[in-house]
C-alpha cells in the first residue's frame, strides 16, 4: 500500500528524480507483494498495479518517457510478460540517466551537511529565533517566520538539504526584517554564518564533481600543395602566371 509518506519522497527535487524516487517505490512495493503471495495467480494483478502507478507517475509530472505503454488489459494478458519487460528496461534506462545528471547537478539543487556543520547550522537558527521571539513583530509575522524557520531545520536533518529551503529561509527573513528593521537586524549576523556554512559545503561538493569531457578537436584538414590539387603541375602554372 502506497502511504503520503512515500510520496514526500518525490517532494522538493526535480521531476526527473522524483519520478525516479517514486518508481523505486513502486517497485518495492510491488518485489513485496510477490514474494509475500501466496498464489502465483496474483502475479498479473501486482504486475498490472506496479505499471499502473509508474504510468500515473509519469504523466503527473509531465514525463513522456513511457508515453507509447498503456495499462494492460487485466482480461487480456497473453503479452503481459514482454510488456512489462519491456516497460522495466526502458524505465532502467532512463533512471540510470537520471542519477549521472543528478550526480554532475546534485550541489546545485541539495547539499550532504556532516554533523559537525549540522550542529553550527542549528545553533544559528536556535540565535535567530531567540531574537524573533523577543521582539515586537506582529504575532501572525513572528509565527510564520517561526514555521520556516522550523521548516529549514526539518530540511537540515535530512542527508541532503534542499538549496530551495535554504532559499525560502533567508527570503523570508528579509521580508520579515524588512518590518522590523532595528530590532531584527542582528538576526543577519546569524544568517550570514549560516551562509557561509552553505557556501563552503557547495565549494566541497562541486570539487568532486569531475571536470567536463575536453572538447577534441577534429584534425585540420590537409589543403594539399598546388602541385597535387586538379593533377597540375608547379610548372605548367608557372607557364601561366604573367609575371
Amino acid at each position: 500500500m502506497i502511504t503520503e509518506d512515500d510520496f514526500l519522497a518525490a517532494a522538493d527535487c526535480p521531476p526527473d528524480l522524483a519520478f525516479v524516487r517514486l518508481e523505486r517505490k513502486f517497485r518495492e512495493m510491488l518485489e513485496s507483494n510477490l514474494e509475500s503471495s501466496q498464489s502465483g495467480n496474483m502475479y498479473e494483478h501486482f504486475v498490472i498495479e506496479y505499471m499502473n502507478h509508474t504510468l500515473a507517475a509519469a504523466n503527473a509530472l509531465g514525463l513522456d518517457i513511457l508515453e507509447f505503454f498503456s495499462v494492460p488489459d487485466p482480461n487480456n494478458t497473453s503479452n503481459l510478460t514482454q510488456t512489462y519487460n519491456h516497460f522495466r528496461q526502458v524505465v532502467d534506462g532512463y533512471t540510470v540517466g537520471v542519477h549521472i545528471r543528478n550526480i554532475r547537478v546534485g550541489p546545485a539543487t541539495s547539499l550532504p551537511f556532516d554533523e559537525h556543520e549540522k550542529k553550527h547550522i542549528r545553533a544559528y537558527v536556535t540565535k535567530i529565533k531567540e531574537i524573533v521571539d523577543a521582539s515586537a513583530l506582529e504575532a501572525a509575522k513572528k509565527e510564520a517566520l517561526m514555521n520556516r524557520l522550523n521548516a529549514f531545520l526539518a530540511e537540515v536533518d535530512k542527508d541532503r538539504t534542499s538549496m530551495q529551503r535554504f532559499q525560502d529561509f533567508i527570503m523570508s527573513l528579509a521580508k520579515t526584517t524588512a518590518d522590523a528593521t532595528e530590532e531584527l537586524e542582528p538576526t543577519w549576523k546569524w544568517a550570514r554564518l549560516i551562509a557561509a556554512i552553505f557556501g563552503v559545503r557547495q565549494d566541497t561538493e562541486n570539487a568532486k564533481l569531475p571536470p567536463p569531457p575536453k572538447r577534441i578537436e577534429r584534425p585540420k584538414q590537409q589543403i594539399p600543395p598546388p602541385s597535387a590539387r586538379n593533377g597540375t603541375r608547379r610548372a605548367d602554372m608557372d607557364d601561366d602566371i604573367p609575371f
